[in-house]
């Protein structure tokens, strides 16, 4: 497979407009309740979680929905939903979210998937599913009607199938050779256990290793065992590539026997891989409707799961987080700015814990209370003051300037994120992002903060940290 330059790889995703991307697929509604559990109940053995807050997601194709809306493509919707409460919030969700929702129909005799996670501090307790009942049978004349009136006018076709009853081998023949005819790119991330050529004539299918390993029935062991299943899936699927996900080991794009390229992960620290392969579906098909090679897009996927495995829960990424990972490396992925951290703090299930300051002329005192942040079992948000408001303050330049201070700071282990603000004083990012908790240097106990009407008025409490030096 073709090798790319830096500037081929960074023009192949800054160069893309506004694709038109269809997504069929299962559509679901992620349902979260978290709280505390301080007791147990009189009536049976069981935690008593009392919940503080509610939460809810596209979950599903829902989420791919979701991912493909925020890197900037213009994304319509096809599914179906169940004439009921968690029908109407997904479809609200997706408009919301700005996506074409006539190609989703509610059907009387469907009920809408939810899964309901209850969670107390970092402990998943417990998963309540709902789903059509066995047997349950969707509607598809309108449906099939809606995608031959469409998938002539997009620039990609994606499948999110997740076994719920909608993508049948009717459904999925037609949408194959429809793209086929008008030489449209269709991706399908596929179901588990089940023949792979149900998706025959696709151009692309991403199994992770799983999937793969229960479609070809051996395991995947080595480089010549994942080789080995690739050829199996593209030859009796009659596929133009397989792109295999692999967890640790990265991912394998693979077009012929020998024509294919393994993309290596990259050596991080996991916290979360739920959403994963989500973010490469949703990737893979961002770069081929936008005109990308197959190489191009494989490499701008496995850099994306690479961001989504480093976020707690599931969370989306714009083109330019994309870019701006690329351009700075791992260690830059803990700096955003006010809009991007608003964008991902719904999906962190941890308290916000807030400090900030010059951090100008760091040094171990700095760092000595940084490190005491880690006592708040929190998600720890340091914000700087740019280099104009510096100036402006003290009528010097800082010794640093605020790209090396934030680089240096997101470099600190318990600091989860950076960002960099203008104005004289916190009060703005403290009444956007809501912290849990602000803390502050002993010696300002006594005085007055220029934030405190706008901590006051988040409800958040003051910590004071001694101070070192």
């Amino acid at each position: 497979m073709r090798q790319y330059s830096e500037s081929e790889l960074r023009q192949s995703l800054s160069d893309i407009a506004t694709p038109q991307i269809l997504v069929v697929g299962d559509l679901m509604l992620d349902r979260y309740s978290w709280g505390m559990v301080q007791r147990i109940s009189p009536e049976a053995p069981i935690p008593v979680l009392q919940v503080a807050r509610d939460d809810q997601r596209l979950g599903g194709a829902g989420n791919v929905m979701m991912n493909l809306s925020v890197m900037g493509a213009e994304v319509l919707a096809c599914g179906v939903t169940g004439k009921d409460e968690a029908g109407e919030i997904i479809l609200g969700l997706l408009q919301e979210q700005g996506i074409d929702t006539s190609g989703v129909e509610q059907q009387e005799q469907y009920t809408t998937v939810l899964k309901h996670r209850m969670i107390a501090g970092h402990t998943h307790l417990l998963r309540m599913d709902l789903d059509p009942p066995s047997g349950s049978v969707v509607r598809q004349e309108g449906l099939i009607d809606f995608l031959k009136k469409t998938i002539p006018r997009v620039d990609a076709v994606l499948i999110s199938d997740y076994g719920k009853g909608l993508l049948g081998n009717s459904m999925l023949r037609t949408i194959a050779a429809l793209c086929k005819t008008h030489h449209i790119p269709s991706l399908c991330d596929p179901r588990r256990n089940i023949d792979f050529e149900i998706y025959q004539d696709f151009t692309l299918i991403k199994p992770n290793r799983a999937e793969t390993e229960a479609a070809v029935g051996f395991p995947l062991i080595d480089q010549d065992s994942i080789l080995r299943a690739a050829h199996k899936l593209k030859y009796e699927a009659d596929l133009e590539y397989v792109v295999i996900s692999l967890d640790q080991d990265g991912m394998l794009l693979f077009r012929q026997a020998n024509d294919y390229q393994f993309l290596k992960a990259e050596t991080q620290e996991v916290f979360d891989v739920v959403g994963a392969g989500d973010m490469v579906i949703s990737v893979l098909a961002y770069l081929l409707a936008g005109g990308a090679s197959i190489e191009q897009a494989g490499f701008w996927a496995q850099l994306a799961a690479g961001m989504a495995i480093q976020h707690v829960g599931v969370v989306s990424f714009t083109r330019s987080d994309l870019l701006h990972r690329f351009e700075y490396g791992e260690t830059s992925g803990k700096i955003m700015t006010l809009e991007q951290l608003s964008r991902y703090l719904p999906h962190q299930e941890l308290p916000l814990i807030f400090t900030n300051g010059y951090f100008d002329d760091i040094s171990a005192a700095h760092l000595k209370f940084l490190h005491q942040l880690k006592t708040l079992n929190g998600f720890n948000v340091v914000a700087i003051n740019s280099d104009r408001s510096i100036s402006q303050e003290k009528g010097d330049a800082p010794l640093l300037n605020e790209r090396e201070r934030a680089m240096l700071l997101s470099s600190v282990e318990s600091v989860n994120r950076v960002i960099i603000f203008d104005e004289a004083d916190a009060s703005h990012l403290i009444r956007t992002l809501r912290p849990v908790r602000v803390v502050k240097g002993e010696r300002y106990r006594n005085q007055s903060l220029p934030e405190k009407d706008a901590i006051d008025e988040v409800g958040a409490l003051i910590e004071f940290f001694p101070e070192y030096g």
